[in-house]
């Protein structure tokens, strides 16, 4: 047999299931994720799975079933499949160069919503407009609306080299999120991802918080490859790409499939989210696996614009980072107008967590125990 096809190209949960394309089943994070939390914020690096995680979740909350025959989620009689009506979003719009920009950008899209689900809205304010969207579509359907948004951060970290504009635009933002908690009644599931921090403030105060899943070990794996899932995924295609690798000088003649693994290791392994298990860039590997060479994919395949215009403020910290003893809320907490270059690193993939430990910050009478993290570059890919 054939072994599967690769996902390449971002394609859609529906078309990997429906096309024979290799997936690595997270339906079991997805299951313990939306059965125990109302709302969930997720950082990850770009090209790291988040979209396709959403997807996944549009094509759970419409209730389509089939798509999830076989998957944990299929066969563990623990879901039913009800169907929600799904309002997904994208904040990654192209040109913003003022903050109105941004505003006209999110009521379009709040009127696109409204008129597929043919909810009528009034309001001329996203955050009314957003609140009459989800009143609409609970009156209608008799069940709360699933919100998902992709690129939640992209209108402050696109922009961050015009600290007022980036500013401006977190307001907005703000104002979005705020009215969403504000609405939380009207809401089964509501789920926001991106890669930086620094745009978080509205989804961690006030009564109904975003729970923060970016570093509980629990979720670790929920984008991303293991070790196990390319044994698994993988297993059709290492005869064929050991072949390649030593007819192109990567490996020596007498490599065996354990050289391979060991190869891989090097290059792509190394993102440590506090999980038992460290996770492998998913674009990395199945680039790896459809050129069959070793190179450094995922660099070369782009930058956030917002490591650039910070590294040109602080070229020294970014050339000689130090990558020990941060105490774990600034890791969490990233403010916008106190950006440092380690987390920031950290969150766009240049960095990862090698150890976390505790450290007395009080005295020995009256100890005070605070994580401290100290940081490492994943893998020689980086």
């Amino acid at each position: 047999m054939e072994p599967k096809k690769l996902p390449l190209n971002d394609k859609p949960f529906r078309k990997i299931i429906q096309g024979n394309y290799l997936y690595a089943d997270k339906t079991k994070y997805i299951h313990k994720m939306i059965t125990e939390n109302d709302c969930c914020f997720l950082s990850r690096p770009r090209r790291f799975g988040k979209t396709l995680l959403l997807d996944t979740l549009d094509e759970l909350f419409q209730g389509n079933s089939e798509l999830f025959e076989g998957l944990w989620i299929g066969t563990s009689n623990k879901y039913d499949f009800k169907r929600h009506p799904v309002l997904r979003f994208n904040m990654a719009y192209a040109k913003i160069s003022a903050k109105k920009d941004l505003e006209d950008n999110i009521e379009d899209d709040l009127r696109d919503a409204a008129k597929i689900e043919g909810v009528e809205i009034t309001s001329n304010s996203y955050g009314r407009m957003l609140g009459e969207l989800l009143r609409g579509v609970n009156e209608k359907y008799k069940v709360g609306a699933v919100v998902l948004i992709d690129e939640y951060d992209a209108p402050v970290a696109w922009n961050i080299s015009d600290r007022t504009l980036a500013s401006d635009n977190c307001d907005v933002l703000h104002g979005f999120y705020s009215s969403l908690k504000k609405n939380i009644n009207y809401i089964r599931f509501a789920f926001v991802t991106g890669i930086t921090r620094f745009a978080l403030t509205a989804l961690d105060s006030g009564p109904n918080n975003f729970s923060d899943i970016s570093l509980e070990p629990d979720f670790a794996g929920i984008c991303g490859f293991t070790f196990p899932e390319i044994d698994r995924l993988f297993k059709d295609r290492f005869k064929r790409t050991l072949k390649s690798l030593k007819a192109k000088g990567y490996l020596r003649q007498d490599a065996k499939r354990k050289d391979l693994k060991e190869a891989i290791r090097v290059w792509y392994d190394g993102y440590n989210w506090l999980g038992t298990k460290r996770v492998l860039n998913p674009y990395s590997i199945l680039n790896f696996f459809k050129w069959k060479r070793l190179s450094d994919f995922w660099p070369l395949s782009g930058q956030p614009s917002h490591l650039s215009d910070l590294a040109k403020e602080k070229p020294l910290d970014f050339i000689q980072p130090n990558l020990n003893s941060y105490p774990s809320w600034t890791i969490r907490k990233v403010e916008l107008g106190r950006l440092e270059p380690v987390p920031v690193l950290f969150h766009s993939g240049y960095l990862t967590i090698d150890r976390l430990i505790l450290e007395n910050i009080g005295t020995e009478r009256e100890p005070d125990m605070e994580e401290m993290f100290t940081f490492k570059i994943p893998n020689r890919e980086v």
